[in-house]
């Protein structure tokens, strides 16, 4: 049993259409520009996280963190 709570987020205007690829990238750079410039415990910074969990497949999700602990991620974060 599962004791996460599951629920589907809500549209992001930004991003209208099928392909979520650019909604992903961009919400994962979000989540970290937000977490340097407001901490690391800020509750704004948590719909970017939630959105980018959701729609990156997990194995982008590890190489960007790779990336970025080496200080080459290709983003603006």
């Amino acid at each position: 049993m599962c004791d996460s709570e599951f629920r589907t987020l809500r549209i992001d205007p930004r991003f209208p259409f099928q392909n979520q690829t650019k909604a992903c990238y961009t919400n994962y750079c979000d989540f970290y520009k937000c977490k340097r410039l407001l901490g690391e415990e800020s509750d704004d910074c948590k719909i970017f996280k939630r959105y980018f969990e959701t729609i990156c497949p997990n194995y982008w999700i590890e190489h960007w963190d790779e990336l970025r602990e080496k200080g080459a991620f290709p983003g603006p974060i």
